[in-house]
């Protein structure tokens, strides 16, 4: 029986200099049956260069004038594949030779729609850590995935009903996969491969920046919260992630946060900050009332 064809979808946007090593270790891959889409989301800084001569008849480049961000281009190539089976891989990272093969061996073997596996997460200052940070149940996956995400991008790969079904949701900005994977642990079977198989560089978190995310994830809580609603330990800890990424520069809405964490939870972490963010407020609203 001929092996399932793999087709593995790489977005980019002005990565020329890290895409070579990406698609060289997509190319790599011990799992040879494979086609490789790379998708130009209209890029500035010369990507198409690489792609004048193509030696390998397994890469395809396409590429479109106006950019569209990375689940457009995602879905982009996704429609443009005739794989089995999807994966998705992001133009500055790089795969292990043997992350396709084993991946497949594990599909075959538990029957599941989807799996991931892990991931080492390497900082601009030479530190690392296994994402996901935490393991994984496949009989409380949606719990779970509404709790954190599991599944980074590049570390998926499905039976192509599973994208079809599903596709990417091109008007999020942020945590798209992590809005991925609650939908795909909501309608498919998925299953986890602890082993990290993808190597990622990852830049610093700064405060702003974290801060800057909490729109992001109240989108992503208000989108699924129905789910959320079924699940109160998973909404306790996604209340408590919004507190945390507001607490620096608004406690009034964090104090609201951790009080509806605390309220499902009973954590006395939540507790802590409810009161300590709740006293912050008053303080502020006494120092405005002062000012004015």
């Amino acid at each position: 029986m001929e092996a399932k064809k793999i087709s593995v979808i790489i977005p980019t946007y002005n990565r020329k200099e890290k895409l070579p090593a990406c698609v060289d270790s997509v190319l790599a891959q011990t799992y040879q049956n494979i086609e490789v889409l790379v998708v130009d989301d209209a890029s500035t800084d010369g990507t198409e260069e690489l792609f004048r001569e193509i030696s390998d008849p397994r890469v395809k480049y396409l590429r479109y004038e106006e950019n569209h961000g990375a689940c457009y281009a995602r879905n982009y190539g996704a429609v443009r594949s005739d794989g089995e089976l999807i994966a998705f891989q992001d133009s500055d990272d790089t795969w292990h030779p043997d992350k396709l093969e084993k991946q497949v061996r594990f599909l075959e073997e538990t029957q599941v729609d989807m799996c991931f596996c892990g991931m080492n997460r390497i900082a601009t200052n030479g530190n690392q850590f296994h994402f996901p940070v935490h393991d994984f149940h496949k009989e409380h996956a949606v719990e779970e995935f509404l709790a954190e995400n599991r599944a980074s991008t590049q570390t998926m790969l499905m039976k192509r009903e599973v994208w079809e079904t599903l596709r990417f949701d091109e008007n999020i900005k942020r945590y798209q996969d992590w809005d991925f994977g609650i939908r795909a642990a909501n309608t498919f079977d998925l299953g986890y491969m602890p082993e990290a198989l993808v190597e990622s560089e990852v830049g610093a978190d700064s405060i702003s920046a974290r801060v800057a995310s909490y729109q992001h994830l109240l989108h992503l809580y208000k989108k699924h919260q129905d789910l959320y609603e079924q699940y109160p330990k998973s909404m306790a800890v996604m209340n408590r992630r919004m507190g945390k990424r507001v607490h620096p520069t608004d406690p009034a809405l964090a104090a609201k946060h951790f009080k509806k964490s605390l309220k499902l939870s009973k954590n006395p972490y939540d507790l802590k900050y409810w009161i300590m963010d709740s006293i912050r407020s008053s303080v502020n609203g006494r120092e405005r009332k002062v000012s004015e």
